[in-house]
């Protein structure tokens, strides 16, 4: 018997783009101006409610343990897949700092740059000093913020480095910064990381035939406004490192770029 499920969700996943187009051009640029900065909470709701009801078409079940420190405006995880966004973004508020090619993604780039989200090229000074000089706009704005300093996605069995420099807007912003692990579980281990070539549609399809996809999310301590950043790179990426393979716990890990 055909399993038509997986289509299903496909249909579903589809409208939700369609509603995620039209609240990004036109409601919020109506309520930005009719409401102005009070606009902000019912950004914040629009985008929540969309994540969490995307999460329950993939049926995505979110193992928290741990809790989102108030004070922490800047949210730092490691990175295995677009599903960590969604996932994320479904718990708390938040904006996404997002590698510079996402911005030229067919309907997701849109989408992304309609919530506001901040866009890193690598290799390009200029425009990585204009980011952290948002950043620090935005923290000063009472914004928090949602980075993946790896830079890049991984298969989730470790952590890569985290760039130091990214955390320099928190420093200068003289906020805390809150470190999470993300670990998939199941079948959704192998499946979930987009990584290499891997395209979009195709990608989203094999998740789309999951019975179900289960993620761990861990919400480390928080490091106190005022650190130094490399100081907060380590900290986090040893935070992490530890939940996502506890057998490292106590090692020397030279993960810090140079120049952090």
């Amino acid at each position: 018997m055909p399993n038509y499920r997986p289509w299903l969700k496909a249909l579903q996943i589809t409208v939700m783009f369609g509603l995620g187009l039209f609240a990004v051009s036109v409601i919020m640029p109506i309520s930005r101006l009719c409401l102005r900065r009070r606009s902000q909470k019912l950004e914040e709701a629009i985008v929540m409610h969309w994540n969490r009801t995307t999460c329950r078409i993939l049926k995505v079940r979110l193992n928290v343990k741990g809790q989102l420190d108030p004070s922490a405006k800047l949210i730092v995880a490691n990175h295995i897949s677009w599903l960590d966004i969604i996932s994320l973004g479904s718990q708390f508020p938040c904006q996404f700092i997002a590698k510079g090619d996402v911005a030229d993604w067919p309907i997701i780039g849109y989408l992304a740059k309609g919530i506001g989200t901040l866009f890193v090229k690598r290799g390009d000074a200029t425009q990585t000093g204009t980011t952290a000089e948002m950043m620090v706009w935005r923290f000063r704005q009472g914004r928090r913020l949602l980075l993946f300093p790896e830079g890049t996605t991984s298969r989730g069995d470790s952590v890569l480095r985290f760039h130091g420099k990214l955390f320099q807007p928190a420093q200068l912003a003289g906020i805390c910064v809150q470190g999470v692990a993300l670990n998939y579980q199941g079948e959704a281990k192998s499946q979930a990381p987009f990584i290499g070539e891997d395209e979009f549609l195709p990608h989203l399809f094999n998740l789309l035939k999951l019975e179900a996809i289960e993620l761990n999310i861990h919400f480390c301590p928080a490091v106190p406004a005022g650190t130094d950043r490399s100081i907060m790179a380590q900290t986090t990426h040893s935070q992490i490192l530890d939940v996502i393979n506890p057998s490292t716990k106590g090692s020397v890990r030279a993960e810090i770029t140079s120049n952090a």
